[in-house]
Protein backbone atom coordinates (compact mmCIF):
# COMPACT_ATOMS: atom_id res chain seq x y z
CA UNK A 1 0.00 0.00 0.00
CA UNK A 2 1.15 3.49 -0.99
CA UNK A 3 1.67 6.07 1.53
CA UNK A 4 -0.61 8.42 -0.07
CA UNK A 5 -3.35 5.05 0.35
CA UNK A 6 -1.95 4.59 3.82
CA UNK A 7 -2.77 8.31 4.91
CA UNK A 8 -6.22 7.81 2.93
CA UNK A 9 -7.09 4.87 5.05
CA UNK A 10 -6.05 6.35 8.01
CA UNK A 11 -8.08 9.44 7.48
CA UNK A 12 -11.15 7.28 6.58
CA UNK A 13 -10.74 5.35 10.15
CA UNK A 14 -10.68 8.29 11.96
CA UNK A 15 -13.50 9.62 10.59
CA UNK A 16 -15.45 6.77 11.50
CA UNK A 17 -14.20 7.20 14.80
CA UNK A 18 -15.12 10.55 14.93
CA UNK A 19 -18.62 10.34 14.03
CA UNK A 20 -19.54 6.89 15.59
CA UNK A 21 -18.23 9.09 18.83
CA UNK A 22 -20.83 11.75 18.21
CA UNK A 23 -23.52 9.85 17.19
CA UNK A 24 -23.32 7.75 20.36
CA UNK A 25 -23.56 11.02 22.18
CA UNK A 26 -26.49 12.60 20.55
CA UNK A 27 -28.49 9.06 20.36
CA UNK A 28 -27.68 7.85 24.17
CA UNK A 29 -26.54 11.24 26.08
CA UNK A 30 -29.42 13.38 25.51
CA UNK A 31 -32.82 11.69 25.27
CA UNK A 32 -35.57 12.53 23.39
CA UNK A 33 -35.79 13.78 19.88
CA UNK A 34 -35.96 9.84 18.38
CA UNK A 35 -36.18 11.60 14.86
CA UNK A 36 -33.18 13.61 14.74
CA UNK A 37 -31.87 10.51 16.32
CA UNK A 38 -32.74 8.23 13.76
CA UNK A 39 -31.76 10.72 10.84
CA UNK A 40 -28.12 10.57 12.07
CA UNK A 41 -28.26 7.16 12.33
CA UNK A 42 -29.44 6.62 8.95
CA UNK A 43 -27.15 9.18 7.13
CA UNK A 44 -24.33 7.46 8.60
CA UNK A 45 -24.80 4.71 7.89
CA UNK A 46 -25.60 5.09 4.35
CA UNK A 47 -22.52 7.15 3.97
CA UNK A 48 -20.75 4.14 4.70
CA UNK A 49 -22.45 1.73 3.05
CA UNK A 50 -22.25 3.93 -0.58
CA UNK A 51 -18.52 5.02 -0.03
CA UNK A 52 -16.81 1.72 1.38
CA UNK A 53 -17.17 -1.87 0.70
CA UNK A 54 -18.71 -4.88 2.01
CA UNK A 55 -18.23 -8.58 2.25
CA UNK A 56 -21.40 -10.97 1.08
CA UNK A 57 -21.62 -12.12 4.78
CA UNK A 58 -22.98 -8.87 5.98
CA UNK A 59 -25.11 -8.01 2.87
CA UNK A 60 -26.57 -11.80 3.89
CA UNK A 61 -26.93 -10.40 6.87
CA UNK A 62 -28.56 -7.26 6.33
CA UNK A 63 -30.91 -8.79 4.29
CA UNK A 64 -32.06 -11.81 7.08
CA UNK A 65 -32.60 -8.76 9.47
CA UNK A 66 -34.65 -6.67 6.83
CA UNK A 67 -36.70 -10.17 6.03
CA UNK A 68 -37.06 -10.91 9.24
CA UNK A 69 -38.56 -7.60 10.58
CA UNK A 70 -40.85 -6.94 6.73
CA UNK A 71 -42.53 -10.25 8.20
CA UNK A 72 -43.43 -9.87 11.48
CA UNK A 73 -44.73 -6.28 9.61
CA UNK A 74 -46.87 -7.77 7.21
CA UNK A 75 -48.36 -10.71 9.46
CA UNK A 76 -49.40 -7.64 11.97
CA UNK A 77 -50.68 -5.51 8.52
CA UNK A 78 -52.60 -8.09 6.43
CA UNK A 79 -53.48 -11.13 9.03
CA UNK A 80 -53.98 -9.15 12.67
CA UNK A 81 -55.34 -5.49 11.55
CA UNK A 82 -52.93 -4.14 13.73
CA UNK A 83 -53.04 -0.04 13.43
CA UNK A 84 -50.75 1.13 10.73
CA UNK A 85 -48.97 3.46 12.68
CA UNK A 86 -47.76 1.00 15.28
CA UNK A 87 -46.52 -1.33 12.65
CA UNK A 88 -44.30 1.00 11.07
CA UNK A 89 -43.16 2.52 14.34
CA UNK A 90 -42.34 -0.73 16.05
CA UNK A 91 -40.78 -1.86 12.23
CA UNK A 92 -38.33 1.39 12.16
CA UNK A 93 -36.96 1.22 16.11
CA UNK A 94 -36.28 -2.21 15.68
CA UNK A 95 -34.35 -1.58 12.51
CA UNK A 96 -32.35 0.85 13.62
CA UNK A 97 -31.23 -0.67 16.36
CA UNK A 98 -29.90 -3.12 14.18
CA UNK A 99 -28.34 -0.24 12.18
CA UNK A 100 -26.25 0.68 15.39
CA UNK A 101 -25.45 -2.73 15.96
CA UNK A 102 -23.49 -3.14 12.21
CA UNK A 103 -22.50 0.37 12.78
CA UNK A 104 -20.82 -0.81 15.74
CA UNK A 105 -19.37 -4.26 14.16
CA UNK A 106 -18.27 -2.41 11.04
CA UNK A 107 -16.30 0.29 13.23
CA UNK A 108 -14.83 -2.56 15.21
CA UNK A 109 -14.00 -4.31 11.96
CA UNK A 110 -12.63 -1.30 10.38
CA UNK A 111 -10.82 0.62 12.68
CA UNK A 112 -8.17 -0.21 16.13
CA UNK A 113 -10.16 1.66 18.82
CA UNK A 114 -7.62 2.63 21.32
CA UNK A 115 -8.13 2.55 25.21
CA UNK A 116 -8.06 6.36 25.22
CA UNK A 117 -10.69 6.66 23.08
CA UNK A 118 -13.01 4.19 24.64
CA UNK A 119 -12.61 5.42 27.84
CA UNK A 120 -13.43 8.98 26.66
CA UNK A 121 -16.07 7.81 24.93
CA UNK A 122 -17.87 6.65 27.95
CA UNK A 123 -16.39 9.56 30.27
CA UNK A 124 -18.59 11.69 27.54
CA UNK A 125 -21.24 9.94 27.52
CA UNK A 126 -22.09 9.39 31.43
CA UNK A 127 -20.93 12.90 31.85
CA UNK A 128 -23.96 14.34 29.83
CA UNK A 129 -26.54 11.72 30.95
CA UNK A 130 -25.87 13.06 34.51
CA UNK A 131 -26.04 16.60 33.38
CA UNK A 132 -28.96 16.29 31.63
CA UNK A 133 -31.25 14.53 34.86
CA UNK A 134 -29.20 17.02 37.39
CA UNK A 135 -30.49 19.58 34.87
CA UNK A 136 -34.39 18.41 35.14
CA UNK A 137 -33.99 17.61 38.85
CA UNK A 138 -32.89 21.40 39.12
CA UNK A 139 -35.74 23.24 36.87
CA UNK A 140 -38.35 20.63 39.02
CA UNK A 141 -37.44 21.57 42.53
CA UNK A 142 -36.43 25.15 41.61
CA UNK A 143 -40.18 25.31 40.04
CA UNK A 144 -38.23 27.02 36.56
CA UNK A 145 -39.63 24.75 34.39
CA UNK A 146 -41.85 21.49 35.00
CA UNK A 147 -40.89 17.87 34.54
CA UNK A 148 -43.34 17.19 32.16
CA UNK A 149 -42.74 20.57 30.16
CA UNK A 150 -39.57 19.27 29.45
CA UNK A 151 -40.32 15.86 28.60
CA UNK A 152 -43.13 17.36 26.00
CA UNK A 153 -40.53 19.88 24.68
CA UNK A 154 -38.29 16.77 23.67
CA UNK A 155 -40.65 13.94 23.08
CA UNK A 156 -40.11 11.97 26.15
CA UNK A 157 -41.99 9.84 28.35
CA UNK A 158 -40.33 8.48 31.40
CA UNK A 159 -41.19 6.91 34.91
CA UNK A 160 -41.42 9.64 37.25
CA UNK A 161 -41.89 9.30 41.34
CA UNK A 162 -40.64 10.28 44.22
CA UNK A 163 -37.60 8.88 45.82
CA UNK A 164 -36.98 11.06 48.96
CA UNK A 165 -34.75 14.12 49.46
CA UNK A 166 -36.87 16.38 47.21
CA UNK A 167 -35.35 13.26 43.99
CA UNK A 168 -37.89 12.50 41.55
CA UNK A 169 -37.28 9.39 39.84
CA UNK A 170 -36.16 9.63 36.14
CA UNK A 171 -36.12 6.75 34.12
CA UNK A 172 -34.99 7.21 30.51
CA UNK A 173 -34.81 4.36 27.82
CA UNK A 174 -31.36 5.20 27.60
CA UNK A 175 -30.29 4.37 31.10
CA UNK A 176 -29.32 1.04 30.36
CA UNK A 177 -26.23 1.62 28.66
CA UNK A 178 -25.20 3.10 32.63
CA UNK A 179 -23.91 0.03 33.61
CA UNK A 180 -22.02 -1.06 30.64
CA UNK A 181 -20.17 2.23 30.75
CA UNK A 182 -19.07 1.32 34.77
CA UNK A 183 -17.86 -2.23 33.40
CA UNK A 184 -15.83 -0.88 29.89
CA UNK A 185 -13.96 2.02 31.31
CA UNK A 186 -10.37 1.15 32.25
CA UNK A 187 -9.38 4.82 33.93
CA UNK A 188 -6.36 4.70 36.11
CA UNK A 189 -4.44 7.71 34.82
CA UNK A 190 -7.02 10.42 36.37
CA UNK A 191 -8.37 9.76 39.77
CA UNK A 192 -10.44 13.31 39.46
CA UNK A 193 -11.61 12.11 35.77
CA UNK A 194 -12.55 8.47 37.28
CA UNK A 195 -14.26 9.92 40.00
CA UNK A 196 -16.46 11.85 37.76
CA UNK A 197 -17.23 9.19 35.68
CA UNK A 198 -18.32 6.87 38.46
CA UNK A 199 -20.20 9.84 40.37
CA UNK A 200 -21.80 10.22 37.08
CA UNK A 201 -23.14 6.57 36.12
CA UNK A 202 -23.91 6.21 39.99
CA UNK A 203 -26.48 9.13 39.80
CA UNK A 204 -27.49 8.03 36.39
CA UNK A 205 -28.75 4.87 37.77
CA UNK A 206 -30.14 5.97 41.03
CA UNK A 207 -32.23 8.66 39.62
CA UNK A 208 -33.67 5.59 37.41
CA UNK A 209 -34.61 3.96 40.68
CA UNK A 210 -34.67 0.41 38.42
CA UNK A 211 -34.60 -2.54 40.57
CA UNK A 212 -33.15 -4.45 37.27
CA UNK A 213 -30.02 -1.15 36.88
CA UNK A 214 -29.21 -1.29 40.71
CA UNK A 215 -28.38 -5.35 39.88
CA UNK A 216 -26.86 -4.69 36.62
CA UNK A 217 -24.70 -1.77 38.43
CA UNK A 218 -23.70 -4.25 41.44
CA UNK A 219 -22.82 -6.92 38.92
CA UNK A 220 -20.78 -4.52 36.36
CA UNK A 221 -18.58 -3.56 39.76
CA UNK A 222 -17.77 -7.08 40.52
CA UNK A 223 -17.19 -8.22 36.69
CA UNK A 224 -14.55 -4.69 35.76
CA UNK A 225 -12.66 -5.94 39.19
CA UNK A 226 -12.00 -9.20 37.68
CA UNK A 227 -11.28 -7.77 34.31
CA UNK A 228 -8.56 -5.63 35.30
CA UNK A 229 -7.60 -8.14 38.11
CA UNK A 230 -7.48 -5.91 41.34
CA UNK A 231 -9.79 -3.45 43.48
CA UNK A 232 -8.35 -0.42 42.30
CA UNK A 233 -9.75 3.90 42.76
CA UNK A 234 -13.01 3.30 40.86
CA UNK A 235 -13.77 -0.36 43.04
CA UNK A 236 -13.22 1.38 46.27
CA UNK A 237 -14.96 4.52 45.29
CA UNK A 238 -18.31 2.33 43.70
CA UNK A 239 -18.30 0.26 46.83
CA UNK A 240 -18.31 3.79 48.74
CA UNK A 241 -20.94 5.12 46.31
CA UNK A 242 -23.01 1.98 47.24
CA UNK A 243 -22.77 2.23 50.94
CA UNK A 244 -23.69 6.29 50.97
CA UNK A 245 -26.79 5.56 49.10
CA UNK A 246 -27.86 3.05 50.89
CA UNK A 247 -27.57 5.02 54.64
CA UNK A 248 -29.05 8.13 53.50
CA UNK A 249 -32.14 6.42 50.79
CA UNK A 250 -32.61 3.37 53.12
CA UNK A 251 -36.08 4.15 53.54
CA UNK A 252 -36.78 4.73 49.90
CA UNK A 253 -34.55 1.83 48.87
CA UNK A 254 -36.56 -0.64 51.20
CA UNK A 255 -39.56 0.68 49.91
CA UNK A 256 -38.14 0.63 46.07
CA UNK A 257 -37.65 -3.58 46.80
CA UNK A 258 -40.15 -4.53 49.82
CA UNK A 259 -43.51 -2.15 49.75
CA UNK A 260 -47.28 -2.56 48.70
CA UNK A 261 -46.40 -0.44 45.83
CA UNK A 262 -43.56 -2.57 44.38
CA UNK A 263 -45.56 -6.00 45.10
CA UNK A 264 -48.60 -4.48 43.04
CA UNK A 265 -45.93 -3.64 40.27
CA UNK A 266 -44.56 -7.05 40.49
CA UNK A 267 -48.22 -8.44 40.73
CA UNK A 268 -48.91 -6.17 37.20
CA UNK A 269 -45.81 -8.09 35.63
CA UNK A 270 -47.11 -11.73 36.33
CA UNK A 271 -50.87 -10.37 35.25
CA UNK A 272 -48.82 -9.65 32.18
CA UNK A 273 -47.08 -12.48 31.26
CA UNK A 274 -50.01 -14.68 31.61
CA UNK A 275 -51.64 -12.71 28.62
CA UNK A 276 -48.76 -12.63 26.80
CA UNK A 277 -48.53 -16.56 26.82
CA UNK A 278 -51.87 -17.04 26.28
CA UNK A 279 -51.65 -14.64 23.16
CA UNK A 280 -48.64 -16.45 22.30
CA UNK A 281 -50.35 -20.44 22.44
CA UNK A 282 -53.13 -18.54 19.66
CA UNK A 283 -50.39 -17.88 17.73
CA UNK A 284 -47.37 -20.01 18.20
CA UNK A 285 -45.61 -20.03 14.74
CA UNK A 286 -45.83 -16.71 13.27
CA UNK A 287 -47.11 -14.50 16.29
CA UNK A 288 -49.41 -11.44 16.01
CA UNK A 289 -47.13 -8.96 14.06
CA UNK A 290 -44.95 -6.54 14.74
CA UNK A 291 -46.48 -3.34 16.43
CA UNK A 292 -49.47 -5.21 17.79
CA UNK A 293 -49.92 -5.71 21.63
CA UNK A 294 -52.67 -7.45 23.69
CA UNK A 295 -56.24 -4.86 23.80
CA UNK A 296 -57.60 -5.69 27.51
CA UNK A 297 -53.72 -5.31 28.69
CA UNK A 298 -51.45 -2.32 27.25
CA UNK A 299 -48.96 -0.98 29.45
CA UNK A 300 -48.59 2.61 26.81
CA UNK A 301 -51.40 4.28 25.14
CA UNK A 302 -48.29 5.35 22.72
CA UNK A 303 -45.96 2.74 22.86
CA UNK A 304 -48.70 -0.18 22.99
CA UNK A 305 -46.13 -2.97 21.80
CA UNK A 306 -43.99 -2.20 24.74
CA UNK A 307 -44.20 -3.88 28.10
CA UNK A 308 -42.06 -5.14 31.35
CA UNK A 309 -42.07 -9.24 29.92
CA UNK A 310 -40.59 -7.54 26.54
CA UNK A 311 -39.67 -10.97 25.50
CA UNK A 312 -42.65 -12.29 26.06
CA UNK A 313 -44.29 -9.61 24.06
CA UNK A 314 -41.91 -10.03 21.00
CA UNK A 315 -42.29 -14.14 21.35
CA UNK A 316 -45.95 -13.05 20.88
CA UNK A 317 -45.62 -10.51 17.75
CA UNK A 318 -42.71 -12.72 15.85
CA UNK A 319 -43.89 -15.84 17.11
CA UNK A 320 -41.25 -18.77 17.92
CA UNK A 321 -40.04 -19.05 14.21
CA UNK A 322 -39.65 -15.18 14.18
CA UNK A 323 -37.85 -14.71 17.78
CA UNK A 324 -35.26 -17.40 17.23
CA UNK A 325 -34.80 -15.94 13.54
CA UNK A 326 -34.41 -12.71 15.58
CA UNK A 327 -31.97 -13.53 18.13
CA UNK A 328 -30.25 -15.29 15.50
CA UNK A 329 -29.17 -12.09 13.67
CA UNK A 330 -28.12 -10.84 17.11
CA UNK A 331 -26.03 -13.50 17.78
CA UNK A 332 -24.87 -14.18 14.46
CA UNK A 333 -23.54 -10.31 13.60
CA UNK A 334 -21.71 -10.35 17.38
CA UNK A 335 -20.36 -13.15 16.97
CA UNK A 336 -19.37 -12.39 13.44
CA UNK A 337 -17.34 -9.23 14.99
CA UNK A 338 -16.59 -10.73 18.24
CA UNK A 339 -12.64 -11.35 18.09
CA UNK A 340 -11.01 -14.76 19.58
CA UNK A 341 -9.87 -14.82 23.13
CA UNK A 342 -10.88 -13.67 26.16
CA UNK A 343 -14.77 -13.95 25.51
CA UNK A 344 -16.13 -14.33 29.05
CA UNK A 345 -16.09 -10.85 30.14
CA UNK A 346 -18.57 -9.91 26.79
CA UNK A 347 -20.99 -13.46 27.49
CA UNK A 348 -21.25 -12.21 31.38
CA UNK A 349 -22.44 -8.97 30.27
CA UNK A 350 -24.86 -9.88 27.38
CA UNK A 351 -26.08 -12.13 28.93
CA UNK A 352 -27.34 -9.77 32.10
CA UNK A 353 -28.40 -7.17 29.69
CA UNK A 354 -30.21 -10.19 27.62
CA UNK A 355 -32.14 -10.15 31.12
CA UNK A 356 -33.42 -6.97 30.88
CA UNK A 357 -36.19 -7.95 28.55
CA UNK A 358 -38.24 -9.66 31.25
CA UNK A 359 -38.04 -7.11 33.60
CA UNK A 360 -37.84 -3.54 31.26
CA UNK A 361 -39.56 -2.49 27.64
CA UNK A 362 -35.88 -1.31 26.59
CA UNK A 363 -33.80 -4.18 25.39
CA UNK A 364 -33.61 -2.80 21.91
CA UNK A 365 -33.39 0.85 22.98
CA UNK A 366 -30.58 2.92 21.52
CA UNK A 367 -28.94 2.75 24.79
CA UNK A 368 -28.84 -1.06 24.69
CA UNK A 369 -27.34 -0.95 21.01
CA UNK A 370 -24.49 1.35 21.46
CA UNK A 371 -24.20 -0.10 25.24
CA UNK A 372 -23.41 -3.62 23.54
CA UNK A 373 -21.22 -1.81 20.89
CA UNK A 374 -18.72 -0.34 23.63
CA UNK A 375 -18.80 -3.97 25.37
CA UNK A 376 -18.20 -5.14 21.78
CA UNK A 377 -15.07 -2.86 21.02
CA UNK A 378 -13.78 -3.42 25.15
CA UNK A 379 -13.86 -7.08 24.55
CA UNK A 380 -12.03 -7.14 21.13
CA UNK A 381 -9.51 -4.75 22.81
CA UNK A 382 -8.70 -6.98 25.57
CA UNK A 383 -8.35 -10.04 23.03
CA UNK A 384 -5.90 -7.86 21.45
CA UNK A 385 -4.12 -7.22 24.35
CA UNK A 386 -4.32 -10.78 26.18
CA UNK A 387 -3.32 -13.00 22.64
CA UNK A 388 0.19 -13.57 21.58
CA UNK A 389 0.39 -11.64 18.06
CA UNK A 390 1.34 -14.89 16.34
CA UNK A 391 -1.94 -16.47 17.30
CA UNK A 392 -3.57 -12.91 16.46
CA UNK A 393 -2.01 -13.39 12.61
CA UNK A 394 -3.31 -16.73 12.57
CA UNK A 395 -6.77 -15.70 12.87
Amino acid sequence: MSVSSTQKETKFQNSFRTVFFALTLLCVAPPGFASVKALAILLAWTYWVINDDFNLTSVIWFFSVLLNLVVGAAIGAMFHAIVRADVANHFFRLLIFFIVLSIGGYVSQRCRLSGTYLDGLIFSVAVLMMLFKVFIIVCGLTGWISVDTIESAIGLESVTSDIGFGLQRLQFPSDIIAPFLIATYTGGKSKTKDCILLISASIVILLSFSRYLFAFYLLCIFIRAIWVKKIDFISILSIGVVAVSSIFLFNSLIGRFASDETQTSDDVRVEQVQYLKRAIADYPIMGTGIGSSISTFKRSESTPYFYEAQWYAMTMQFGYFGIIWFVGNLLGMLAACLKRGNRLFFIILFVAWFASGLTNPYVTALGSAFGLCILLFRSNRIADVQLPSAFNAVI
